[in-house]
């Protein structure tokens, strides 16, 4: 039996070795060259009802398998052959090993050895992918076989299988592989590795394109679960290691805070590690590509809590199984790399230096704060990375820092509810290390504010920083408010407009003014910014009120010494640039001092302004509607503030030009002046030492260069040199002063006089105590008084010594020869009273004079009720003044013959037209026009002169006789015009002419336009209805020989357009209550015919014109 064994065993060697069995390819093999396959019906061998091994062609024509020819299937085939001798030929061919094909036999004893195969794998690749595809399919069916042999299946894939991917056939237990897109990939790894140059592997898509996946609903689901169970993944691979105590690093006991001789060195280390993450972050890291560093955080965010969350701890564990965790390596080495990017800079950080984006910290930091970037979902990942998600004190004054610092690159936002609680939080905070948490802020600027006023705490605006002594708590003035409401949004220059703490910060005073030392007002110096701004956000009649207040600071400043010389200086230097334009002005205009906005000057007479608010070139301040202890506050403290920054006063920059006509004898006056001169000396030396110090060191120089000029008639007018503006008005005067000369009428009285010389002596101002001291002298010498008498009450009395012999005495220059002025008393001599340097004594002088106090003379009654102040000089030696509505004094102005009522009869003649009478074509331009509202004839004053005249020509000239023929008349004077003179005496011809033609045609056909006020219409009475309407224009003169009148072009184009409907009524007032009417009608007309002429009136200094227009 045992023999019979023997020889089987070898006959069955034999048969494996001798290739005769026929296989379907119509070869002969042995079973030594390979498994062949028995199969009894092909078709039979399937996956599922879809499937079966014909889907496969590729492994079909790779499997050995017998002949089916070799076991015929028709029944005449069975029937020649005994099935016994099929039996016992499957029986032998299974006994030298043929095996019986099955699915689950071809897997093991075909594919997976094939699928390690690398020989196999570099020449087909088609076929190792439909292995795979086999392999895939079968493990998805219901094979008994597999339930017991499926986890050594796929534990042999994913440790020796070959899978195709973008980098070849690879084996997933010695390198990483991984999904791709097609494999439902969520993430996009593979962008990350080629940045760095890393290779990144890939599973292909090839196995998604085999035919048998259409049968599939969702083939890619089927094979990313199956790739899964071998080892593939989306993103990095995290491994599980085994150590030793001794294996682990030093790092991974600091993190976990114990000893490492508290833990045994037998227990056993379960620990995490990731070379490939780890290599890879290390790459982008050192890269500094924030923008694949930010994908990179958000590639973790996505997968961390579904793959790697349970990777972050690691463990001891000991005999007895007690576990204590510990930080794995993988996520150490995580957070040991600079790899996370911040919202706030350029640069790559650990992420537990980064804060997470959460509302406990952007309610503080606001939105310009190191936030993780980009912004992670996974709660897991902000604990395990160590994102900070609470601010303490210590990151506030970090932040600061990195605020201050990236300024200059980018503005920076934030909103004023978040600042507040900043603040708010490091006032609390500090209070255990408050210097050195002062000494940190103070580095640098810490103060937020914005560039813009904000309508909502809430709001994110751009702003800046700044150091507590450039912010303010207060600002009383209220600018900073104006700004707000008129201009709530940002200048175009990134400065702030409001530095005002309580309006940005109302609860927070204790932090920035106890803590801080933020001032409670603004430094007046500021102020000059604030006024800058003020005026690019309103207008100047906006703001006029909160200048107004600005400047009221300053003068309190100045006067407490709050305001140093330093401050002055540099306001002045600001107000005369030009790009500091914040002096509101009357014309609503922003001004400075800059030579190009002409002369800006402030109001301190209201009758000037009124002069010179229409004049050409400038312009005065405007302080808004002030109230009278507002203008009180202007005389008092302003004006001294003026002075300082250099702002001039109307009435320092207006002069007095003299107007004379007619010289006279000047050697009474000259004579008198350097008699009283001595005197003036020694009153200065005594009572104004420093005045006399300061006219000592020029050698008395104006004193030597005084002139004295007696005029018969003198008139002055303002002027302002600077801009060449000129006042239309004229005003006579007795005596006035202008620069070194004085000008003087023979009627002047002493008082005029010797106020006039103070102004020369005390530097242009009036002086009444000394002027009322030579008064006393003058008086009492008049009075008959002798030298010695004179001198005992100067010394004596008043307490004014004599001159030290070392001092010249004061005398002019020149004094008239006795052939020139006729009898000359010397200097030295007291002159009597009857004596011709003083005049008879005119009736009304009180006979008491002079008093024994000096002092009681007249005008000194206001001296002695304020302190024995000066009282501002009047203008008693004008003998002819105008009174202003504006001011609170009153002169008498020039009266009218026709000043009485209108109620006197009145003779109005009819006169005929003149041969020849000119029209002065003119437009009236250097009039000042104004309303007339009830019309009194008694309010008109009265003209005691003739006709306006020329200023520079003799009265005599002007009062000659003139032609009447055009061609002999050598000119048309136009001269100093006297506006208000003029209209009283147009309004009083116009009631005249009125009441001339309704004693011609009836009350009611007779229309006076201009009854109630001026309407400027180019006629002055309407006469007749609708159908039949005359206009008549009214032209009236004081002056009977005058036969000539001006005539607007307005009037003469309206004359043209009317034509026989238009009339000149020239009113000729004359004295007796005598009125001539002349009528002209149709002027135009007349003129045609040569009745009237035009006449252009040319400027009186020919020299103005150009060379073109001289002869």
């Amino acid at each position: 039996m045992s023999a019979n064994s023997e020889i089987r065993e070898d006959i069955l060697q034999c048969l494996q070795k001798l290739p005769f069995i026929p296989l379907s390819d119509g070869t002969y093999s042995s079973v030594d060259e390979g498994t062949i396959w028995l199969q009894s019906n092909t078709s039979s061998i399937s996956f599922n009802s879809k499937h079966n091994l014909e889907a496969f062609p590729n492994i079909c024509a790779k499997l050995r398998t017998v002949n089916p020819t070799l076991f015929p299937t028709s029944s005449t085939d069975t029937s020649s052959l005994n099935a016994t001798i099929l039996d016992n030929v499957t029986r032998l061919l299974q006994s030298i090993g043929v095996q019986q094909l099955s699915v689950h036999d071809v897997v093991k004893l075909h594919i997976l050895p094939a699928l390690s195969d690398e020989t196999m794998a570099n020449k087909n690749k088609v076929l190792m992918v439909e292995y795979l595809c086999f392999l895939m399919l079968h493990l998805t069916t219901t094979c008994s076989d597999c339930v017991i042999e499926k986890e050594h299946i796929i534990s042999v894939l994913r440790g020796k299988s070959l899978l195709l991917t973008n980098c070849g056939f690879k084996c997933p237990a010695e390198v990483p592989i991984h999904f791709c897109a097609g494999l439902g990939n969520p993430v996009s790894p593979k962008k990350l590795a080629d940045f760095v140059n890393m290779r990144w592997h890939e599973i292909d898509i090839s196995y998604l394109k085999h035919p048998v996946n259409e049968s599939f609903s969702s083939a890619w689901m089927k094979w990313r679960e199956f790739f899964e169970k071998i080892g593939v993944t989306d993103f990095a691979q995290v491994v599980q290691v085994d150590k030793s105590v001794a294996d682990v690093s030093d790092i991974t006991f600091k993190h976990a805070m114990w000893d490492r001789g508290l833990i045994s060195p037998d227990s056993r280390v379960i620990d995490w590690e990731s070379p490939e993450i780890l290599h890879l972050v290390s790459l982008l890291s050192k890269s500094g590509n924030q923008e694949n560093c930010k994908y990179l955080l958000e590639v973790l965010d996505r997968l961390w809590d579904a793959c790697y969350a349970d990777k972050t701890i690691g463990y001891f564990s000991n005999s007895d199984g007690d576990r204590c965790p510990f930080k794995s390596a993988f996520l150490c080495k995580l957070c040991d790399v600079q790899w996370v990017a911040s919202s706030m800079d350029g640069e790559l950080h650990h992420a537990k230096d980064l804060f997470y984006d959460c509302e406990s910290v952007r309610m503080i930091l606001g939105a310009f704060a190191p936030y993780a970037s980009p912004k992670v979902k996974s709660e897991r990942l902000v604990n395990d990375l160590g994102f900070k998600t609470r601010v303490t004190l210590g990151d506030i004054l970090d932040i600061l820092k990195a605020w201050r610092k990236n300024l200059p690159n980018s503005p920076f936002k934030a909103s004023i509810r978040q600042m507040s609680k900043l603040y708010s939080f490091v006032w609390n905070e500090m209070v255990a290390s408050k210097q050195k948490t002062m000494e940190d802020l103070m580095s640098g600027p810490f103060i937020f504010v914005p560039y813009s006023s904000v309508s909502s705490d809430d709001d994110v605006v751009c702003g800046t920083f700044l150091y507590p002594n450039e912010v303010y708590w207060h600002d009383s003035t209220g600018s900073v408010q104006e700004m707000k409401e008129f201009h709530p949004q940002c200048s175009s220059s990134l400065s702030p407009i409001n530095k005002s703490l309580c309006t940005i910060y109302p609860g927070l005073r204790g932090f920035f003014v106890e803590e801080c030392g933020v001032q409670e007002s603004p430094p007046l110096r500021s102020y000059i910014q604030i006024l800058l701004q003020l005026s690019t956000a309103t207008l100047p009649s906006q703001a006029a009120d909160k200048t107004f207040q600005v400047f009221l600071k300053w003068a309190d400043g100045l006067k407490s010494g709050l305001l140093s010389l330093e401050d002055v200086i540099y306001l002045k230097d600001c107000l005369s640039k030009l790009e500091f334009p914040v002096l509101p002005t009357v014309q609503d205009k922003w001004v400075s001092l800059h030579p190009s906005f002409g002369l800006v000057c402030w109001s301190d007479d209201k009758k000037l302004k009124k002069e010179f608010k229409h004049s050409d070139n400038i312009d005065f301040l405007y302080f808004g509607e002030l109230t009278k202890d507002d203008k009180e506050q202007v005389q008092n403290k302003i004006s001294n503030l003026m002075k300082n920054l250099g702002i001039p006063a109307i009435s320092e920059v207006v002069t007095r030009e003299a107007i004379y006509y007619g010289l006279a004898d000047c050697s009474l006056k000259e004579s008198l002046i350097n008699w009283i001169l001595p005197y003036a000396q020694r009153y200065i030396l005594k009572l104004h030492s420093a005045r006399y110090a300061q006219l000592k060191q020029s050698n008395f120089d104006i004193v030597m260069r005084l002139k004295i000029i007696v005029v018969e008639k003198l008139f002055y007018r303002n002027v302002i040199k600077s801009c060449g503006s000129a006042s239309t008005n004229r005003v006579e005067c007795s005596c006035l002063l202008q620069e070194n000369v004085l000008y003087t009428t023979q009627e002047s009285d002493y008082h005029s006089m010797f106020m006039e010389l103070s102004s020369l002596l005390f530097d242009g101002t009036s002086e009444l105590h000394f002027s009322n001291f030579l008064h006393m002298i003058t008086t009492m010498a008049e009075s008959g008084s002798s030298k010695e008498q004179i001198e005992f009450f100067i010394v004596n009395s008043q307490k004014v010594h004599k001159l030290p012999d070392e001092e010249p005495v004061w005398e002019l220059s020149s004094v008239s020869t006795l052939e020139e002025a006729g009898k000359v008393l010397p200097l030295d001599q007291a002159p009597s009273v009857n004596g011709q340097l003083f005049t008879r004594r005119k009736a009304g002088v009180n006979k008491n004079w002079p008093p024994a106090d000096w002092k009681t003379a007249p005008d000194f009654n206001y001296a002695r009720a304020n302190g024995l102040k000066t009282q501002a000089p009047g203008i008693n030696n004008f003998t002819e003044a105008t009174k202003d509505d504006n001011s609170e004094s009153t002169t008498d102005r020039p009266v009218c013959a026709e000043q009485a009522s209108l109620s006197f009869d009145w003779t109005i003649k009819d006169d005929q037209p003149a041969n020849s009478v000119a029209l002065m074509l003119h437009e009236n331009n250097n009039l000042e026009v104004q309303s007339y509202h009830d019309f009194d004839p008694s309010a008109f004053a009265v003209h005691t002169g003739s006709d306006p005249v020329c200023l520079d020509e003799p009265l005599d000239e002007v009062n000659k006789n003139s032609s009447s023929v055009f061609s002999r008349r050598d000119r048309l004077q136009y001269g100093a015009f006297d506006a208000v003179q003029a209209k009283a005496t147009g309004r009083l011809g116009e009631l005249l002419a009125c009441k001339y033609f309704v004693e011609k045609v009836g009350k009611d056909a007779v229309k006076w336009v201009n009854e109630v006020k001026e309407t400027g219409y180019p006629y002055d009475i309407v006469i007749g209805e609708e159908s039949n309407i005359e206009y008549i224009e009214v032209k009236a003169t004081r002056s009977p020989r005058k036969d000539w009148f001006n005539i607007t072009t307005n009037e003469w184009q309206f004359a043209f357009d009317k034509g026989e409907s238009f009339s000149i009524a020239f009113v000729a007032i004359m004295e007796n209550n005598i009125a001539k009417v002349t009528i002209f009608k149709n002027p135009v007309k007349l003129c045609h015919i040569g009745q009237l002429q035009l006449a252009v009136m040319m400027p009186r200094q020919q020299k103005q014109l150009p060379p073109s227009c001289h002869s």
